[in-house]
């Protein structure tokens, strides 16, 4: 499965001078947790989520403590450009999706962009990657033996079933050649995690 799957169209895009209440209240509005930061061109300059609106913008409840609070040791920031990351993990369409797993795994990211040229082109979450596989193995299985009639003619005598997102693949007669091409067929659907070639 590829990056270009799972992608969404960013619903928020937003650039360096806007102000942080305004950028936040379109966050609130629109229900998303991430955006890109463009430039006047188009161009990724960073990325900005729920987390860098939310930093410093708590005082400590005096309810919470005895103890008095700390004065602020500097006045909060006014634009996206002061809370945004500059240094963004990207992707592009054509990306595996596994790669793009492991990267959030090990650098742990919560939202990649996708970018073409340069440009972006959609974000990829956490969320997208797991929707991917939190289908119903019924509707999972309708897509698998579409993609295995829609691959070649003779990929229409298997037989193919998913469950619990293994797709479960079989055709007695098979070449070696047809089963490298029926479980290649099989990872590209979205919402199979493994492939199972049953029989000879």
């Amino acid at each position: 499965m590829l990056v270009n799957d799972v992608m969404t169209t960013p619903r928020v895009v937003l650039s360096a001078g806007t102000t942080v209440g305004d950028a936040a209240r379109l966050f609130v509005e629109r229900g998303v947790a991430a955006a890109p930061v463009l430039d006047g061109d188009g161009v990724l300059l960073g990325i900005v989520t729920e987390i860098d609106f939310l930093r410093e913008r708590y005082e400590p409840d005096p309810r919470a403590s005895a103890l008095p609070a700390a004065e602020p040791a500097s006045g909060l920031a006014e634009r996206v450009a002061d809370v945004m990351t500059r240094d963004v993990v990207t992707v592009t369409e054509n990306t595996d999706a596994a790669r793009l797993v492991d990267l959030m795994v090990r650098d742990r990211i919560r939202w990649v962009p996708v970018v073409r040229a340069g440009r972006v082109v959609g974000m990829v979450g956490r969320g997208d990657l797991l929707r991917m596989h939190w289908r119903s193995d019924a509707e999972t299985t309708s897509d698998l033996r579409s993609a295995l009639a829609e691959g070649a003619p003779y990929m229409r005598r298997w037989s193919a079933e998913v469950r619990d997102g293994v797709a479960h693949l079989a055709c007695g007669d098979a070449t070696p050649g047809e089963r490298r091409t029926a479980v290649g067929i099989a990872r590209t659907v979205a919402g199979v995690s493994r492939v199972v070639v049953e029989g000879p």
